[in-house]
């Protein structure tokens, strides 16, 4: 395993808290857009669908409806509970599994499968030839990132305020990319990923409080309560609350909300 992923591994774990997996619920939704994609790219496949890295089961349930079923693995026990509280999580057409990707028992053949915002998270040499095993004749993987503010008015002084609390927290200036140059840039890079096209949704306005908005900030994995303390957490929602403040309007934020999905086939050599 190379130095980035077990990086990687390391973070991911941070999941697994129950308090992470409560504040997953605070993230803004997908726009429509990207259900719409994901629908098209299983036209003329098995309406069965492997969600990969599923979290707290947001793209399954959101279109459960629509697919013959549905194998929603994610290695966090904790994200999974939350999952099976919501609505249609006790569908007959769900398979909730408790696993990592790598490791976990599969059903094939799929018509797609979905990493949302999770692929970053896998051992991609392991992964994805079981992939290209479980995916039907042509189909596709689709890989997805962004649920976050887009050009908020806030931006500017908030990234300035995480840049300077994590250097001054870890000794070091962190390797920062905004969203707007990761959405420029592929989500899903390897030689096994053959990458047909892309899309960024049109912006969706979205509104949370301030409160709300540090509950999803504390979803992410560099801000997991923790992994930070209770001191340091404490310290983060106070000087980000500062700057929220000025941009609330009776306690409510609002801002844009796009996501960059790419999809494409998987071979195993």
């Amino acid at each position: 395993m190379s130095d980035e992923t077990a990086t990687y591994r390391a973070l991911g774990r941070r999941f697994s808290a129950g308090r992470m997996a409560e504040n997953y619920l605070f993230r803004p939704p997908y726009p429509p857009e990207v259900y719409d994609v994901l629908l098209e790219l299983i036209r003329g496949h098995p309406r069965i669908v492997l969600d990969a890295g599923c979290g707290t089961g947001k793209i399954t349930l959101e279109r459960i409806d629509q697919i013959a079923r549905a194998d929603a693995v994610d290695p966090s026990d904790a994200m999974l509970g939350v999952a099976r509280t919501l609505p249609k999580a006790e569908s007959a057409k769900i398979r909730w599994v408790h696993s990592t990707i790598e490791d976990a028992p599969l059903e094939p053949p799929y018509g797609l499968i979905v990493a949302a915002s999770s692929i970053h998270w896998m051992e991609l040499d392991r992964t994805l030839p079981r992939f290209a095993d479980a995916l039907a004749d042509g189909a596709m993987l689709a890989a997805l990132d962004g649920d976050g503010p887009v050009d908020a008015p806030w931006e500017r002084e908030e990234t300035a305020f995480m840049i300077d609390f994590l250097t001054t927290r870890e000794g070091k200036r962190p390797n920062w990319k905004t969203i707007n140059e990761r959405f420029a840039e592929p989500v899903l890079v390897h030689p096994l990923f053959e990458r047909d096209g892309h899309r960024i949704t049109a912006p969706v306005a979205f509104s949370q409080s301030v409160a709300d908005y540090l509950r999803c900030q504390h979803s992410r994995a560099t801000w997991s309560e923790d992994h930070l303390g209770k001191k340091a957490s404490a310290e983060f929602d106070a000087a980000m609350t500062s700057i929220l403040n000025r941009h609330a309007r009776d306690g409510m934020l609002t801002f844009n909300v796009q996501t960059r999905i790419e999809w494409g086939r998987v071979t195993r050599s």
